[in-house]
């Protein structure tokens, strides 16, 4: 019938997640058993659509951290999108990940390392979290902002702010600042996450959290990432969207970028896609991506750039 099968086989017959395209150029993706497509596929969240592994030329003394956004797509509120260019990373080797998301909320306050207070809604927001600390010491909160202190994925503590972002460019900045903290005789320096809206011309600070140390070394490797979050979805339903997430600069100097990969989780259809040129990582989510991948135990992956 002139149509394409993209996913799973097994024994030579279409058996699990999949993608049946026909001549027409329509796509269902789902669960298929014996060559019969059975259902379409539900997105249990969280869904990592899509990670893109990339290095530094090396470590750097952190001032500032910036990465320019954006988003060539208006975003619906309907979905539960985080959108994360400082998608993973450490300083000092603490482990942080930030960005912006089109519904969040949290706590007025933190105490004895518990959320305090009712949570309330914020709407679309920037947040930013790191691992390993409960304390409310250790963050910083913007005026109007919320914050966090959880478990429930491992120790960790938020900040943020709301943010009314739509189709358009952002930079999005992590900042180290003059403001420290001493916890457990360690002195820890503040890094505040902000974001600037081009279109507004004007800059919008989610909050700040602490890092051991007085001089902050920022890793080379980093990531940026797009989730689904909070709400399932039937994939096919998802519309594409576009964005850009590149010219990223050190203490205000572009970086070489050696080294970048995109990686997809098994338990998900490859439903999102990516490429480098330039410095930029152009992405394309929301219909599903045909073609060959490479793999490992748990995910696919592919090369967007490597250096001799």
């Amino acid at each position: 019938d002139g149509s394409n099968y993209f996913g799973q086989v097994e024994s030579g017959e279409l058996n699990g997640i999949g993608s049946i395209i026909a001549k027409s150029g329509a796509a269902n993706t789902g669960y298929f058993q014996d060559g019969e497509y059975l259902a379409d596929f539900i997105a249990t969240p969280p869904w990592h659509m899509i990670a893109i592994d990339y290095q530094l030329d090396t470590s750097y003394l952190l001032e500032t951290f910036d990465i320019e956004l954006k988003i060539h797509t208006e975003i619906s509120d309907s979905l539960y999108l985080y959108i994360a260019p400082i998608g993973g990373g450490q300083i000092n080797g603490q482990s942080y990940y930030g960005g912006i998301q089109t519904h969040c909320g949290g706590y007025n306050s933190i105490r004895k390392n518990e959320n305090y207070g009712e949570f309330s809604e914020i709407g679309r927001a920037m947040i930013f979290s790191r691992w390993g600390d409960r304390r409310g010491e250790a963050l910083k909160q913007a005026p109007g902002g919320k914050c966090e202190s959880s478990g429930y994925e491992g120790d960790f503590i938020s900040v943020r702010n709301g943010i009314n972002w739509g189709k358009g460019t952002y930079t999005i900045s992590l900042v180290k600042t003059k403001e420290t903290v001493v916890l457990d005789s360690v002195l820890h320096t503040f890094v505040e996450m902000r974001v600037f809206d081009h279109k507004q011309k004007k800059q919008f600070v989610c909050g700040s959290l602490a890092f051991p140390g007085k001089d902050l070394i920022l890793d080379p490797r980093q990531f940026i990432f797009f989730e689904l979050y909070l709400k399932r979805v039937n994939v096919n339903k998802l519309s594409s969207a576009k964005f850009t997430c590149g010219n990223i600069r050190i203490n205000g100097k572009s970086v070489n970028i050696p080294f970048a990969a995109t990686n997809y989780d098994k338990g998900f259809p490859k439903f999102a896609s990516a490429t480098y040129e330039n410095g930029n990582f152009s992405v394309e989510i929301g219909k599903p991506i045909y073609g060959d991948v490479l793999e490992l135990e748990d995910i696919f992956y592919e090369i967007l750039k490597e250096d001799d």
